[in-house]
């Protein structure tokens, strides 16, 4: 893979990641929703969960996660020839299938006053805002 495409893949993971928890975090403060108290949480986590991080740092995790995603969509997922006649936006969203999964165990791990597991409303929120994360994953390539 060549450093254009790592380094697109950096932007482009990192202005999704941004986004997200920029849009996650409205809902939370005007809908009281806690889907971003969600998409921050490690605090269930060994060691890492017993820090007291600050909000900075737990975004600075959540955007390294997030780079992480569109690496891993660009280096792996894309290259791999029993996909080789996909679509790039049908593979985005199968790359981004674990993550929307990851609701129910996040909140239910959770520590924190989070969002409950049954929560529907919430699940659909956080789906659709991953959903739409995906759209711009063929962008890094």
């Amino acid at each position: 893979m060549n450093g254009n495409i790592i380094y697109k893949a950096g932007v482009i993971g990192t202005i999704n990641g941004i986004m997200l928890g920029l849009i996650m975090k409205w809902i939370e403060m005007f809908f009281g929703m806690k889907v971003y108290t969600l998409l921050l949480n490690v605090d269930f986590l060994p060691v890492i969960g017993t820090v007291p991080w600050g909000e900075e740092f737990l975004f600075v995790f959540h955007l390294l996660f997030s780079i992480a995603i569109t690496l891993s969509y660009v280096h792996f997922v894309i290259p791999l020839k029993i996909f080789k006649n996909w679509n790039k936006y049908s593979l985005a969203f199968l790359t981004i299938m674990p993550v929307i999964l990851l609701y129910f165990p996040l909140a239910a791990w959770s520590l924190k006053e989070a969002v409950l597991p049954s929560d529907l409303k919430a699940f659909i929120v956080w789906s659709i805002l991953h959903l739409i994360y995906a759209l711009s994953l063929p962008k890094a390539i």
